[in-house]
């Protein structure tokens, strides 16, 4: 059963944010919205309502890579790594084929003196491309998305190599969460990610640096301490 047919099962339609009965007519399936008088809600309701509900004991045992801590004032931090699954292709496929491109277009040559600027220019975008492969592979070795929540707020934080962003949103009663297809995309399919929305701003994250597991256990647990429910 997919989710349309789960969701069109439930009768009355629970409002994604707080679970309360909606009415029928606050309720477009068609266009995936959905109004709640009750807390508010005004957004998507399927792919809000793939988000789970957790239970305490769900929420003290998160997926492989993921930590989640508890610190002063009631702060609560998950710190999630990237699956290194990934590398049994990347570093194999970065060899063969960086160690080709770059071996052939800039090592050798300019290590025999024979160097071309038409070749090396020809080369830029295999350059690129082993920069962004070498990053993505860094990435899973060290890198880390940090999501803390304090009184009020939420920060969403990428780490790589001493290197790191951090992003804000306040957040409160209002505050709704989440999962969205991203413009980033994988053998062209559009990868899911959060999206925080509170007092009309919006907070993006975790296309590229969490796992499906990672992405919906973060996505329930900021539901639950950020948006209430």
């Amino acid at each position: 059963m997919n989710l349309m047919e789960k969701m069109l099962s439930l009768k009355p339609f629970p409002c994604p944010n707080c679970a309360k009965p909606l009415p029928l007519e606050d309720v477009n399936m068609a266009q995936d919205m959905a109004l709640c008088r009750a807390c508010g809600y005004a957004g998507t309701f399927l792919s809000a309502s793939a988000i789970p509900r957790m239970t305490d004991e769900e929420m003290a045992r998160p997926p492989k890579r993921v930590k989640l801590e508890r610190g002063f004032d009631d702060a609560l931090t998950i710190t999630s790594r990237p699956k290194r699954t990934i590398l049994l292709f990347l570093v194999p496929f970065t060899a063969f084929w960086s160690g080709i491109s770059m071996g052939g277009i800039y090592i050798v040559p300019l290590a025999t003196g024979q160097f071309e600027w038409k070749l090396g220019l020809f080369g830029l975008p295999f350059l690129i491309g082993t920069i962004v492969l070498v990053t993505v592979i860094l990435n899973v070795l060290m890198g880390k998305t940090t999501v803390t929540l304090t009184k009020g707020k939420v920060a969403v934080g990428t780490h790589l190599l001493g290197w790191r962003r951090i992003r804000e949103l306040a957040c409160g009663p209002g505050t709704t969460v989440t999962i969205e297809k991203s413009g980033c995309r994988v053998n062209n399919v559009p990868q899911p990610e959060i999206v925080l929305r509170s007092e009309g701003k919006e907070l993006k994250f975790g296309a590229m640096g969490l796992s499906g597991e990672a992405l919906t256990y973060v996505a329930a647990v900021l539901r639950r301490a950020a948006g209430g429910g």
